[in-house]
């Protein structure tokens, strides 16, 4: 498992407390991430040891990937 830790983003801005996810990709503190269908969120921290997560290990979801970033090059 490829464990980080994530805050939700609300208005642009990470907002509550950090929660474990498994990423599929690679991914560095600060990127934005897709968590679920609608809710985006910040990497505030990756290579979360499992034994943080034993207790929920099975409940442990994973994001979908990274946000795709919008050029405005025109």
């Amino acid at each position: 498992m490829n464990l980080i830790k994530v805050r939700f983003l609300k208005d642009n801005q990470p907002t509550g407390k950090a929660y474990a996810y498994n990423s599929p990709v690679v991914v560095k503190p600060g990127d934005i991430v897709q968590i679920n269908s609608i809710a985006k969120g910040v990497v505030v921290e990756v290579d979360v040891p499992e034994e943080e997560v034993a207790a929920f290990a099975d409940k442990v979801k994973s994001i979908k990937g990274l946000v795709e970033e919008v050029s405005t090059n025109e």
